[in-house]
This record gives C-alpha cells, sequence and structure tokens, in this order.
C-alpha cells in the first residue's frame, strides 16, 4: 500500500485562518506548570499585559498598543466583568482553561461587544468525561494557589456536572526600589532612597463554580444552570504613584452569580442557537479610616514626642471610608445562526447589560448618605452578520453590523454655600459601527487576510462613574471613543520535513483613533487618585511577527516582536492652540516588545508513561516615557528597557496522573516596571504538584 497523507486543521488554525487578526494559546500544557494563563498572554505576539504589582493587582491589556477598557475580556463569549474581579484571567487556574483567543483590532459579529482595540475570549474546558484533579502550588512571598476540577457525564441520559473550585493567597512582599521608594526624615525633609519590602498587599481570593445540565442530547447540545461564587481581599500598597505610602487601607469584593446556558446546532435544520443569560450580585468594600502617615520601611512617622505625623484628611487616601458599594449585573446574549445555503450563513447577536451600583458609607454625613443615588447604566448591542466559504473553503468572507445604545443616570451630592444639594446627571450615547474580513488561501501553506472595522468603545462603568476601591475619580463628560481599524496578515506553513515543521504569521495594523480614552496623569508624584480623559485623536501603525518551530513531540521555539508607532494626532485644542505634544509617542506604552519561548520534552525518561518537560522564555520591553516626551526638561521620567529570563521544569509519571513542576522568574531579579513606573517582583521561585484522581 502506498504513502497515504492526510492533511487537517487544529482548531487553533481553523480560528486563525479565517480573516480576523487573531492569536490562539493553546492551553493544554499550561497546568503542568506553576504559571498563569497571564503570563502566557503576556508572551503571545502583539499582546502585553500591564499590572500594577503583585498577584491580585490590577491588570490592563494591550493589544498592538491600545489597553484599559477598549481591550474587552470575555469567558465563552460572556463578558466577564459578570464574574466580578476575584473571579479573572489572573485568579483562573489553567487546567480549567482549553484555549485562549486575542481578536487584534477587529472583533467578529459574534462577540457583540463595543471593543475598541480588541477582546480577548478565554474558553474553558467542557470535558463530558468522567473526571477530577487538583493541584497545589507555593512560593515567593509566601504565595499559595490551590484547585480542583471535576466532570461527570451520565452516557445514558446526558446528565452533565462540573465543578471547579480555586484558592489564591499572597503577602506580595517583595523588594522594591528607585526614585519613589524612600524615606524623609520629618525634620530636616531630607530623602533616604533605600531598598523595602512591600508591606501592606496581601491578597486572597476564593470562588466556587458548578454546573448541572445535560449536554449532548437531542434538544440540546449544552442545557446548564450555573452557580459561582467568588470572594477577594486585599490591602492596599500606596497610591497611583509608589511615592505615596498605605498601611491600614485595604478593598473587598465578593460576587454571586447565577447562569443558564443553551446551545444547539442545527435546532431546525441549518439554525443554531447560542443564548446566556446571568444574573450577579457583588458587594465591594473600602476600609480607610486611620490616617497616619507611613513610609517605605513599614513604620508611621513620628514627631519628636513620638505622636504619629497623620495627614491632613481623615484617611490615608483622602476622607476616611468604609464604603460598601452593591453592585447588580444582568446580562443576556443570544446568537441566531443559519445556513441557508452550504457555505453560506447569516447571523443575528444581541447583547443586553444592565448595571446598578448603590453607594453608602457610614463616614458621610446624613445629607450625603441620602442625595447619593443609585448609579445605573444599561448597554444594549444588536448586530447583523454574513459569513461566506467557497472553492473549496480556501476563500473565506464575512461582514457585519452593530448598534450600540448605552444610558447612565445618578445623583451626586454637591456643597452649594455650605449646603449640600442632590446634582443630578444623565448620560445616553446611540452609535453604529461595521466590518468584515477576507481570508484567501493561496495554496495550502500561504493564506492572505484582511480585515477591517468602524469600531465604537462607550465609557463602562468604572470610567464613567469612578470606583474609591481602585483610586479611580468619577468622569462624567466622557465621550464614546471610536477607530477605524484595519489589518493586513499573512500565514505562512506549517511547512514539514522529517518531522520538523516551521511557521510564520506577520499582521500589519493601522487604527485611527478619536476621543481615545486613557487615564489622565497627575503632574504630581504624590498623587493619590486618578481619573479618565478623552485624548482626541491618535494614530497608531504596526506591525507584530511569530515564527514557531517544532521538531516532532521535542522542541517547540517560537520568536515575536510587536512594534507600533502610537501618535498624538491633534494639532490644536478648542481655542486653536497648539498641543505641546502634538505627534509625540502615546505615553506610558511600550511600543516595542518581543518574546522568545523554547520548550523541550522527552517521553518515557526514567519510566514508562513519564514526561519531562524543559522550559524557557526571554521577554523584552524597550524603553519609554511615562509621560508625554514633549513635556518636562531633562531628567523626565523614563520606564527602562527590560530584559526577563524565566525557566521552569516539569515532570509526570505514573501515566501522567502526578505531575511536579519547578519555576524560576525573572532569575537576574532585575528591576521590572509596568503600569506608570509601578514595580513587579523581582526573582521569584514557584513549586507545584498535581494529582489526577481519575
Amino acid at each position: 500500500m502506498s504513502e497515504v497523507v492526510v492533511h487537517g486543521k487544529s482548531k487553533a488554525r481553523e480560528i486563525k485562518s479565517g480573516g480576523f487578526a487573531v492569536g490562539v494559546l493553546d492551553m493544554a500544557k499550561a497546568d503542568i506548570r506553576s504559571i498563569q494563563a497571564t503570563e502566557l498572554l503576556d508572551r503571545a505576539s502583539g499582546v502585553k499585559l500591564r499590572q500594577s504589582g503583585g498577584m491580585g493587582s490590577d491588570v490592563d491589556y494591550n493589544i498592538n498598543g491600545l489597553s484599559g477598557s477598549s481591550i474587552r475580556v470575555f469567558i465563552d463569549g460572556i463578558p466577564m466583568r459578570n464574574y466580578g474581579s476575584s473571579f479573572s484571567l489572573s485568579s483562573i487556574p489553567p487546567a480549567m482553561i482549553e484555549r485562549v483567543e486575542v481578536y487584534k483590532g477587529v472583533v467578529p459579529g459574534h462577540l457583540a461587544e463595543d471593543a475598541l482595540g480588541g477582546a480577548i475570549n478565554i474558553i474553558l474546558k467542557k470535558k463530558n468525561r468522567k473526571d477530577l484533579a487538583t493541584s497545589y502550588s507555593f512560593g515567593s512571598f509566601n504565595t499559595h494557589r490551590w484547585d480542583m476540577n471535576g466532570n461527570y457525564r451520565n452516557d445514558k441520559n446526558g446528565l452533565t456536572l462540573r465543578g471547579s473550585a480555586f484558592f489564591n493567597y499572597s503577602d506580595n512582599n517583595y523588594e522594591v526600589w528607585g526614585d519613589q521608594v524612600y524615606v524623609t526624615n520629618p525634620i530636616t525633609g531630607e530623602m533616604d532612597y533605600i531598598k523595602a519590602k512591600r508591606f501592606h498587599d496581601s491578597y486572597r481570593s476564593y470562588g466556587v463554580n458548578f454546573d448541572i445540565g445535560f449536554t449532548d442530547v437531542k434538544w440540546a447540545d449544552v442545557f446548564t444552570i450555573g452557580a459561582l461564587f467568588s470572594d477577594m481581599q486585599k490591602d492596599i500598597q500606596h497610591g497611583a504613584t509608589m511615592a505615596v505610602v498605605y498601611g491600614n487601607r485595604n478593598s473587598g469584593q465578593n460576587t454571586q452569580m447565577l447562569n443558564l446556558k443553551y446551545d444547539k446546532r442545527n435546532l431546525l435544520p441549518g439554525l443554531d442557537v447560542n443564548a446566556f443569560t446571568s444574573w450577579s450580585n457583588g458587594e465591594r468594600t473600602v476600609t480607610d479610616t486611620i490616617n497616619h502617615r507611613y513610609n517605605w520601611t513599614g513604620n508611621v512617622y513620628r514627631k519628636n514626642n513620638g505622636d504619629p505625623i497623620t495627614w491632613s484628611t481623615t484617611g490615608e487616601a483622602g476622607d476616611a471610608t468604609l464604603a460598601r458599594n452593591k453592585e447588580q449585573m444582568l446580562a443576556s446574549r443570544a446568537n441566531l445562526s443559519y445556513e441557508f445555503l452550504p457555505g453560506q450563513r447569516i447571523g443575528a447577536h444581541y447583547l443586553f447589560n444592565r448595571f446598578t451600583r448603590d453607594i453608602d458609607d457610614p463616614m458621610l454625613s446624613q445629607a450625603e448618605r441620602e442625595l447619593t443615588d443609585t448609579r445605573r447604566m444599561s448597554k444594549n448591542v444588536a448586530g447583523v452578520s454574513i459569513e461566506s466559504k467557497s472553492f473549496e473553503d480556501r476563500l473565506k468572507l464575512s461582514a457585519f453590523y452593530k448598534y450600540y445604545h448605552q444610558r447612565a443616570s445618578l445623583t451626586d451630592p454637591e456643597k452649594v454655600d455650605g449646603v449640600y444639594i442632590g446634582r443630578k446627571y444623565s448620560l445616553s450615547a446611540n452609535a453604529s459601527g461595521y466590518g468584515g474580513a477576507v481570508s484567501f488561501a493561496l495554496f495550502r501553506q500561504l493564506t492572505l487576510q484582511l480585515s477591517g472595522e468602524k469600531a465604537l468603545r462607550l465609557p463602562d462603568e468604572k470610567e464613567l462613574l469612578g470606583n474609591t476601591t481602585e483610586n479611580i475619580d468619577p468622569s462624567y463628560s466622557l465621550k464614546p471613543e471610536e477607530s477605524t481599524n484595519l489589518n493586513l496578515g499573512v500565514l505562512v506553513g506549517p511547512f514539514r520535513s522529517n518531522g520538523h515543521r516551521i511557521g510564520l504569521d506577520v499582521n500589519l495594523y493601522d487604527r485611527d483613533i478619536r476621543n481615545m480614552i486613557s487615564r489622565s496623569v497627575s503632574n504630581s508624584l504624590t498623587a493619590e487618585t486618578y481619573a479618565y480623559e478623552n485624548l482626541g485623536k491618535v494614530k497608531s501603525k504596526g506591525v507584530d511577527a511569530e515564527v514557531n518551530y517544532g521538531f516532532r513531540d521535542m522542541l517547540n521555539v517560537s520568536a515575536n516582536l510587536s512594534v507600533f508607532n502610537a501618535r498624538f494626532n491633534l494639532r490644536y485644542d478648542e481655542y486653536g492652540t497648539e498641543y505641546a505634544y502634538y505627534g509625540d509617542r502615546l505615553r506610558n506604552a511600550p511600543y516595542f516588545t518581543s518574546n522568545l519561548n523554547a520548550e523541550y520534552n522527552r517521553k518515557n525518561l526514567f519510566q514508562k508513561g513519564s514526561r519531562l518537560t524543559i522550559g524557557y522564555n526571554l521577554g523584552y520591553v524597550h524603553e519609554f516615557f511615562r509621560n508625554w516626551e514633549s513635556l518636562g526638561g531633562t531628567g523626565k521620567i523614563t520606564i527602562p528597557s527590560q530584559w526577563v529570563h524565566d525557566i521552569g521544569v516539569s515532570y509526570s509519571f505514573f501515566d501522567h496522573k502526578i505531575t511536579a513542576s519547578f519555576d524560576i522568574r525573572n532569575v537576574f531579579n532585575e528591576q521590572v516596571f509596568d503600569n506608570w513606573a509601578l514595580q513587579k517582583a523581582g526573582r521569584a521561585f514557584y513549586g507545584k504538584i498535581i494529582y489526577r484522581i481519575f
């Protein structure tokens, strides 16, 4: 019999060849390492995570230069904000995740959201078989992670149970130093720059997620009722910069969510239905009632007589607070897709989101408490799409249209002539967007792709209404941000020969952004809070590329780089005065990043059924300015270039029933910065053990 060669596409390759600029992270092997999904995502081409500290700190996702809420994050197509901050990509164990899809710039219609710069869609594992596994990780800074995941399905009637639980804790007491880490002599005012450990930054979160229903039955592919419970407690070490140190301020959040999911392919011939509804109830708390001034040694500044030196306010970050914000969110999403001819499909998509926040604080006066009204925000996104496949699936076309509507209302107390009055705010926005993608395979190993979108993103509740937990002030005058996004890409390979394989992905992009929403920058290094603002116009062009090489199942090497040139593109203000920073690079934005990752696998070493994995990653971030490069003279704050090396080893034995791993992060203890010159952890060691019960 002559040789038979069968060609097929993996799920990741199928998604990537659909015309959109999309990266796909396969998490199949991630759970054997002491590594989180956020770290793997940070290594992806065109992606940079911007984190303000250690475990539990605020995370921004930067894709091709756009970040913050411009990037929407989903879990199985559901906006992640519904789940609460204690259930996030930082806390979800990799063992729960099947893959992560990263859409760059242009977001397909079925996600039905107002994403301006891209989207991250986390696809959770949905095993329809019996299994149960648990893992525990321990490492530097007294960091603990535990998770358990289980699945059960009755093959006779399709009854399916899925459950998972996790617990995370860290002291986050890593060492920091630099121009914002000092002790001031209260008598002379002289500053002594020191190396210090973070002393008030502990983080704890835990959660339980449970689904019960039926899968792969005649009337439904998936019908489940689910519940999620999560809780988070976090100390707050400093304000918007590291120059203001806290010793007593802390925050918390808990979330309870109920959801209903229904999926069915061919409900009627050619008709697919996908629907999800969730209701979540959460509570955020902030405690800040002691106004003692701390320094980086963890001690309170004191006067000559020993009395503590205090802030001029009644709390560390302003007025004393025992804020307790109760938040509720109702979200519904529905997708209908109908194949009216072979390879020709139309779709209808709808997302509804309603958010309310009740604010109360016993530290406020009774008049202020009575005049602080419920914050209400609702958003509707409706869309239609059409998809076409022809020429034996070599040509793929898609087009979509989206309509957006948002309303927000609130009443805030305002002091006028010594008397509090209620100031009402009511905001409304309507807009539309559209886009499309085309993919053409010139031959099996060369595919050209083009995508574009007139995108729009409405201000979210954090930007518009503020959030005392994260030191964010409200910005009621924010306008929606808009962008014209274009991507031109090429997929080359993979070419295979004698066990070797190599492939290349390249994506060129152009972003023309208006009213970009960005965190404002204070001229004071001791700023404790911040707000968001519209920047006007920003023009960004760039490229990201990734090359992958593999040899059988033994060696995998990938290298990528991302370079973008984002410039402030509004020349004159409303009075005709030229902006001093017109033409400057976008502030606080790393514009050149690169990663090199290598993994070596060896099967049946020492015993049959075992697997040894050795991994290495090098991450590079080129230096960039914290603020506009034209502002200020010499001594402008620069976030320096960073080279970060990570290595790890894992060994699975007893036919993969038990896996042990050991990882070293930031091997050479580089000083690593991220958002607004906030320092992240240095060298760290982590060990992990996984036990697959069945």
